[in-house]
């Protein structure tokens, strides 16, 4: 028996489910979202869905193609490396290595930048303008060159790179977030706030926290790729990753000495790379689209 109801109430969903049918109903967003799912679950699952183990030898399967060539072999799919190493358990662990370090570069880079860069946006006088010019002087520099600078000192490996990655992406975090508080705190809300007794920290959480949402997503994103790349790159470097370690970049500059022989190896770690960066791209301009679409109604 249906219920009756006097009153026609309107049915407001909550503002992230609002942001999730935006979000379905742009189709090359769904499509980058479902990409990224893939790769993120090849990465997250590769102890389960790897045929071997990466660091496995197959002395009679050396430098084998993948297995769509007539010389390739069903048991390695897309093929071995100069050492006999599967090539598909190598690019799932890799791809693991990878995303996990840029996951925790964007991480802490957040945590820390949004930290500081509030606090920095609160504060008046000497002390911000101080602090806003050497953020522009830090940036200014790009990433890479204070990743590898900072890798330079302290060694190589791949928590050194994670480090490095971690303080060259910090200004950029404090500089957004430091710009969009300090617009924020000569606002009609920031003064009612005030007025009403709000702490800093109250007025942090509850009032700039929840607006910030739409930056956080779009740096976010920015950083995710630009970790990804930077990682990458400083494993390609030899700087990174160091071996027997799967990681992208790394098996990018391992394929690089027989590439006339076996271009798959450096085709297939560089493929990885950009489909990694591309989803990543396509979602954050999709939740960005919807924040923003949401946020105007």
């Amino acid at each position: 028996m249906s219920r009756f109801s006097l009153y026609e109430e309107e049915f407001h969903p909550a503002p992230w489910r609002q942001t999730w049918h935006s979000f379905k109903e742009d189709h090359v967003s769904m499509i980058g979202f479902i990409l990224f799912l893939t790769m993120v679950s090849l990465a997250l699952l590769a102890p389960l869905l790897a045929p071997t183990s990466p660091s496995v030898q197959n002395t009679d399967a050396l430098i084998l193609p993948p297995s769509w060539d007539t010389a390739g072999s069903i048991n390695f799919i897309l093929g071995t490396d100069a050492l006999g190493r599967d090539v598909l358990s190598r690019l799932m662990y890799a791809s693991r290595v990878t995303f996990s370090s840029a996951l925790t570069v964007v991480l802490i880079s957040l945590l820390v930048g949004v930290t500081v860069g509030t606090l920095a946006g609160m504060l008046r006088g000497i002390r911000s303008s101080v602090l806003n010019h050497l953020l522009d002087a830090l940036m200014a520099i790009p990433t890479l060159l204070i990743a590898i600078i900072i890798v330079g000192i302290f060694g190589v490996g791949l928590l050194n790179t994670i480090w490095a990655i971690t303080l060259a992406l910090i200004p950029q975090f404090i500089h957004v977030t430091r710009n969009y508080v300090s617009e924020q705190m000569d606002n009609d809300y920031i003064r009612a706030s005030k007025l009403d007794g709000a702490t800093p920290f109250q007025i942090f959480y509850y009032s700039l926290l929840p607006n910030l949402s739409e930056m956080l997503v779009v740096q976010g994103t920015l950083a995710m790729s630009i970790a990804i790349i930077d990682i990458s790159a400083l494993g390609f470097l030899n700087l990174g990753a160091q071996s027997p370690t799967p990681e992208l970049g790394a098996m990018l500059a391992e394929g690089l000495d027989i590439a006339y022989i076996t271009p798959w190896n450096i085709i297939l770690p560089g493929l990885f790379i950009f489909l990694f960066v591309l989803a990543i791209n396509i979602v954050g301009d999709g939740l960005r689209a919807a924040l923003r679409a949401r946020t105007s109604r």
